[in-house]
This record gives C-alpha cells, structure tokens and sequence, in this order.
C-alpha cells in the first residue's frame, strides 16, 4: 500500500509539471506571439492598408493591444486604445439583446406583432412579429440612405420614421425571405423604448453600459461629429474626411476595442442574457438557400453551444470586426476608421500565429 501511494504521489508531482512546463512554454512564447502579430500589422500600416487599433484576449488576459495611425484626415493625432470607433452593423446586437432581457422579463414575446407596442404605425406592422425583426424575414425595405446623402441632406430619425409610414406594400410576407436592413433594429429599438418607458440610450447605459464597465461606449448624436474628443473620425486612403449627414443617435454607436471585449464576455459568460436566449440570437430565419446573419451575425453552434461568435459592421469608412472563439478561450477585436476591407484576413491572420505558436505548442 506504501508503494502505492508513493507511486500515486509521484503520478500527480509528474502531471503538475507537465502542466507546469507547458503553461510556462506558452507564456514564454507569447512574446513572439505578439512580435509576429505587429511585424503584420506594422507592414500592413505602412503599406496605407490598415489604419486603427487592435485588441487581442487569450484566456482572458491581452496576448495584443496596440494602436496603428492617426484619428483624423489632417493626421495631426495619434490613435490610442482610448480612442472610440463608429462599429456599423455591429451596434445591432444591442437592441437584440435588450429585447431578450425584457423578453425574459415576461415584457413582451418574440412573437409579438409591431402593432402591440407601434399602434399607430401602417396596416402592415400587424403582420410583422418581434423575431421577424430579429432575423431580417419583415419584409421591410432597406432605408435609402443614398436618397439623402447624394443630396447632402441631413438624414434623422423623423426622416426613417415618415419613410417608414410611408410605405404601402411590405417587399413579402413576413417570414418568407431576407433583407438586411437597417429598419429592423430600428424598429426594434422603439418597441424597447415603448415598453421600458426610457429613451434607449439611456436603458442601455442603465442595463449593459454600466454593469459591464462599458465606459467609453456612447451614441454620438450625429455625424459629423460635434466633439471628436477620442473619437476616431472616418476618413479614405486619399486622406478624405466622410462627409455624409446623419442624425440618428440609435445607429451611431461608438465603442473601443476594450469595452468590445467587455460586450463580448458578458454575452458568453450569460451575464446579461440566459443561454436560450443567447442560443436564439445565433439563429437565422428559416429560408432555405440564402446567405443570411442573425441578429449576432454569423456563429458556428454544435450541440447547443456556441464555438465561434463573428460580427462585422461598416459604415463609410469605419469597418470593425469582432470574432470569439470559444474552445480556444481566444478574442479577436479589430476597429478601424480607414477602411480596406481586410478585417478578415487580418485577423485569420492573427488566429494562425495564436494557433500554430500558443494553441499547438
């Protein structure tokens, strides 16, 4: 019994070690992780291709965390990890999120039609249900913002509202086919309104941004902006500032790479939302043969759990990416006010350094 004993104790003294050397590996070649990671985007910036910040968290610490260029067109200030970008599409999964917290509150049911909580909006909102907003299948055109910005017109909230009211004839029926379009989360946004009784920039600040230590995360009121104060400002690669015209505060979030990996971490920790809920929010509309996002963009679900979590979102020019890879505890956050439609690449890039020189080791 002795001997086995001494043969379990040096059984276990063995493992720890084991585990020990290869925890002690991976930290010492993160490092190199990291010089790798910079030496791509370094040439990637000096090329003119890539201009912004990006946040790399790997088991919950940062494996990268650095800023590439400048905040404005006149180049007269540096990006830094303080700075807040415009996030496009990406700011949708906020109001999808909201509406699963008021869901789970017994406020309402995904299979609510519009008319419950927009009474006075067309005949058609009687047809439209919650989760028809969630999963793009309303029926409901894109907005026209080309209508506005080739005429140098401001573009409001009024003015998404009246168009809205204008419309005869839904594109379908409800939950027949696809279009991405801005009206859903819109939409969405004021049903929340109606049922919180608070303006939705300030239930989220309440509800999300707060608890979550999302403190450099706001709605700007409208681009262009009247304080840039650490705001990134969008601007192409011939050092042109956008000049579009928008003032609607809901579609104008603006967030850093860190308060991102705080969103992110919550959701898939369920700190904010049950994993049903969650789970739903990775679902698309059941049409078949469609290339479609759910109101958390793209995931990759097996057996009821989430392995990999990707949002893209653009606007002019910002383009931002936010991809998490669960069994790889691995978070990748790109923000950038120039855009050059690499996001991805770069960061398929970053994953294969992470994977060949930590995960594989």
């Amino acid at each position: 019994m002795r001997i086995n004993n001494i043969n379990f104790f040096l059984l276990i003294t063995v493992s720890l070690c084991i585990l020990g050397c290869k925890q002690k590996q991976e930290d010492n070649n993160e490092p190199q992780v990291a010089e790798k990671i910079d030496a791509i985007l370094g040439g990637l910036h000096k090329e003119g291709k890539f201009n912004g910040n990006v946040l790399v968290i790997k088991d919950d610490h940062k494996l990268y965390d650095k800023s590439f260029g400048y905040a404005n067109s006149s180049k007269t200030q540096r990006l830094s990890s303080d700075f807040r970008f415009g996030v496009g599409s990406i700011y949708k999964e906020f109001p999808a999120v909201v509406i699963m917290q008021l869901a789970e509150e017994g406020k309402l049911t995904i299979d609510d039609t519009i008319q419950m909580y927009l009474p006075n909006f067309p005949s058609w909102s009687r047809t439209i249900t919650i989760k028809n907003l969630l999963q793009y299948s309303s029926g409901l055109p894109r907005i026209d913002f080309g209508k506005y910005f080739s005429a140098n017109e401001l573009i409001s909230d009024t003015d998404i509202i009246q168009d809205l009211m204008n419309i005869q004839e839904l594109e379908f029926q409800p939950g027949t086919d696809y279009i991405y379009s801005n009206n859903n989360p819109f939409l969405l946004i004021k049903i929340i309104e109606n049922v919180s009784g608070q303006k939705f920039n300030e239930y989220v600040q309440e509800k999300l941004f707060t608890p979550l230590h999302m403190k450099n995360t706001v709605f700007k009121e409208r681009y262009p902006y009247e304080d840039i104060t650490t705001m990134a400002v969008p601007f192409n690669t011939d050092l042109e500032q956008d000049n579009y015209k928008i003032s609607a505060p809901n579609l104008l979030l603006s967030t850093t790479t860190e308060d991102l990996h705080y969103w992110i971490k919550a959701l898939h920790s369920y700190t904010i939302i049950k994993k049903e809920s969650l789970l739903f929010l990775t679902e698309t509309a059941q049409i078949e043969d469609r290339d479609m996002q759910a109101p958390l963009g793209n995931s990759l679900v097996n057996n009821r759990q989430i392995k990999e979590h990707t949002h893209h979102g653009s606007m002019g020019n910002y383009e931002g990416l936010i991809q998490h890879f669960n069994s790889e505890n691995l978070s990748i956050i790109i923000l950038t006010n120039q855009k050059n439609s690499n996001v991805f690449d770069i960061s398929e890039r970053i994953k294969k350094i992470i994977n060949i020189d930590l995960i594989k080791q």
